[in-house]
């Protein structure tokens, strides 16, 4: 049988359920601190990666350097290349707000925003739902420090606006728009 904890106490400390994870980047997430192109971070599959190494420490001679930071679109290529750290940046948000008596709904603007994204990398173009992305975290992430984490499950049209409306993909002759349209004119 699961243990059950009372509200506001830790089940197990969360630097446990994310071994994968350095400590201070945690910290980081839960002060709202961690940039959105660093989330990264977080994720499991890329994290011994050689191209996320910033500093280079050569032990022979005593030297560091410094690498580039990839670029965002470098980084996140893909939906699945940002939809898996987020899913643990927000994994790592829900232990914290829900230990700390944070709604139970939390969990609900978390999912509201993933599906979101699933929705309008559909329609507009990669890069310019990363540019969207990464606007709305930094501004998510603001309002998280002022304890307000509701705005995940909100769609700020102003944003898709200025990133989205202006890239929308283009619709491929036989899609299922055309293709329901096409068939609409022949009866």
């Amino acid at each position: 049988m699961a243990a059950i904890y009372p509200p506001g106490q830790d089940a197990q400390p969360i630097a446990s359920l994310f071994p994968h994870v350095d400590p201070d980047v945690i910290a980081s997430v839960v002060r709202h601190e961690l940039p959105g192109a660093e989330i990264y971070k977080l994720d499991s599959r890329r994290i011994l990666e050689s191209t996320w190494n910033i500093v280079e420490m050569s032990m022979d001679d005593s030297t560091v350097s410094l690498h580039a930071a990839p670029f965002a679109i470098e980084t996140y290529p893909t939906l699945d290349s940002l939809l898996v750290p987020l899913n643990a940046y927000f994994s790592i948000l829900c232990v914290e707000g829900l230990s700390k008596g944070q709604s139970a709904v939390l969990p609900c603007h978390f999912f509201r925003y993933s599906s979101h994204l699933v929705k309008i990398a559909a329609q507009y173009e990669w890069k310019a739902v990363l540019s969207y992305h990464l606007a709305t975290f930094a501004r998510r992430c603001k309002e998280m420090r002022k304890g307000d984490y509701a705005g995940w499950g909100r769609v700020d049209m102003d944003l898709m606006e200025e990133f989205l409306v202006p890239n929308q993909k283009k619709r491929p002759y036989g899609s299922v728009f055309s293709t329901h349209n096409a068939r609409r004119k022949q009866k």
